[in-house]
């Protein structure tokens, strides 16, 4: 669960950090509206995160999950 978390935390600041650097207008709407700025960054994180953890629930129940689970490593002899 916690290399899900991890690596929704590492999208969302690549993303992030593109969408900053990307367009002009978002560095000053960044500067001048902080608590804006930082109110949508959490909730995009955490939509996203909802979003995940509800595929990651369907998986779950559907038996997605155990199907993978009991596919065999081919790099292990």
């Amino acid at each position: 669960m916690y290399k899900i978390i991890i690596t929704y935390e590492l999208f969302f600041l690549l993303f992030w950090n593109i969408l900053y650097f990307s367009r002009s207008g978002v560095e000053n709407w960044f500067t001048e509206k902080f608590l804006s700025a930082l109110f949508v960054f959490l909730s995009t994180m955490a939509l996203g995160f909802c979003l995940i953890y509800v595929i990651y629930i369907s998986a779950k129940l559907s038996g997605f999950i155990d199907k993978i689970k009991t596919i065999k490593d081919p790099r292990k002899p």
